[in-house]
C-alpha cells in the first residue's frame, strides 16, 4: 500500500500562538488529521481550552523566552518525541499610523514578530541538529504589498521571510527544511481595529480579487502541505495564500 505523503499523522507538532485566531484552527486541523499537538500561548487562561482536547498539550509561554522556549524542546526530547515541525505562529499585529508609532510599539511588534521567531527557529535546531527538523514560519502578504497603517508589521513580516530564505540556505546540510505561509487578510481578532474602520477596510476588501476575507480554516490545507513529507524537497519558499492580491 502507498503511504500517503500528506499525512501528519503521528508527526508531532509545536506551534506557537497557538491559543487563538491562525494558530488555534491551524492546530485544531492538524490535530484532527492525527498529529499530536504541542502549543504554546502567552497566558494560563489563553491555553485553558488545550486540556479539554484530546491531542493537545498546552503551555503558557512567552515566545519572546529564549530559555523557556529552548526547555520545550528538551522536554520533548526526553520524552523521546522529537518535534517533527516548529510552526512559529506567534505574532502581533500593529494598525497605528506611521508618524504616530513610538519607540515602544516599534520595539514590541519587533521582539514578538522578528526576534522571537529566530530565538524559536534557534532552540529548535541547536536541541534538534541531531535529527532534523522542519519549520514552518507564518509570514504575510504584507511583506512584499503596501497597504495603509501597516508600516511595522509589515517591516516584521519582510524580516520573517527573508529570515526564512536565509535559514533555509543554512540549514539546509543539517536536514532542516524552512518554509513561510504568507496570508491575506483572514478573518480574526487581530483584524479587529482595521475592521472597525470601514472606509480602510472596504477599500482593503476591494483590493482582493475573490472580494473576501479567508477563514483561518482555510490555512489548514497550506499547513498541512509544509508539515507533512509532501514537501520534503521544498525549502526557503513563502507560499501565498491571498485571495489573489499578489496575482496583480
Amino acid at each position: 500500500m502507498l503511504t500517503n505523503p500528506l499525512s501528519v499523522d503521528n508527526k508531532t507538532i509545536l506551534i506557537t500562538g497557538a491559543s487563538r485566531g491562525i494558530g488555534k484552527a491551524i492546530a485544531l486541523g492538524l490535530r484532527d488529521a492525527g498529529a499530536h499537538i504541542i502549543g504554546t500561548g502567552s497566558r494560563p487562561e489563553s491555553i485553558e481550552w488545550m486540556k479539554e482536547e484530546p491531542g493537545f498539550e498546552g503551555h503558557a509561554i512567552d515566545v519572546r523566552d529564549r530559555k523557556a522556549m529552548e526547555a520545550l524542546f528538551n522536554q520533548s526530547i526526553r520524552k523521546r518525541r522529537p518535534i517533527d515541525c516548529l510552526i512559529n505562529n506567534a505574532g502581533v499585529a500593529d494598525h497605528t499610523m506611521a508618524s504616530w508609532l513610538d519607540d515602544e510599539r516599534m520595539d514590541e511588534v519587533l521582539d514578538v514578530n522578528v526576534k522571537a521567531v529566530m530565538r524559536c527557529c534557534q532552540s529548535y535546531f541547536k536541541t534538534h541538529r541531531k535529527v532534523g527538523g522542519n519549520i514552518v514560519n507564518v509570514s504575510s502578504i504584507l511583506a512584499v504589498v503596501g497597504a495603509d497603517v501597516s508600516s511595522i508589521y509589515s517591516a516584521s513580516k519582510a524580516a520573517v521571510s527573508m529570515l526564512t530564505k536565509s535559514l533555509a540556505v543554512e540549514w539546509a546540510p543539517y536536514n532542516f527544511r524552512i518554509n513561510a505561509l504568507c496570508p491575506g487578510l483572514i478573518d480574526t481578532d487581530m483584524i479587529g481595529l482595521l475592521k472597525d474602520n470601514k472606509t480602510i477596510f472596504d477599500k482593503e476588501i476591494d483590493k482582493i480579487p475573490m472580494k473576501r476575507m479567508a477563514k483561518p480554516e482555510e490555512l489548514i490545507g497550506a499547513a498541512t502541505f509544509l508539515a507533512s513529507d509532501a514537501s520534503s524537497f521544498m525549502t526557503g519558499q513563502n507560499l501565498v495564500i491571498d485571495g489573489g492580491v499578489t496575482a496583480i
